[in-house]
């Protein structure tokens, strides 16, 4: 494998223990919590060989991805709280 996943790891970003946490939660209320589908469990496989294939572009598409749902997620919020005041 040319590309080792180390350098993202303890970044800070991370988000299984917090998703866990959530999923935990949502059990806990009486909701079911399916198994991942085909199109997740193809899109997992699909970001595996890339990040082995061509690590150039998995960096890019982590990059892209992340930060864009970050940056929408604060707008988002941005947006909720300008409505409620």
């Amino acid at each position: 494998v040319i590309f080792s996943d180390a350098e993202f790891r303890n970044t800070g970003l991370e988000r299984v223990a917090a998703l866990s946490k959530d999923l935990d939660w949502l059990k806990s209320q009486g909701h079911e919590i399916p198994e991942p589908g085909e199109p997740g469990v193809s899109y997992s496989s699909y970001l595996r060989e890339l990040a082995e294939n061509d690590p150039p572009a998995f960096i890019c598409h982590f990059y892209n991805v992340y930060f864009a749902h970050s940056a929408g997620g604060r707008m988002i919020g941005k947006q909720v709280v300008s409505d409620i005041i």
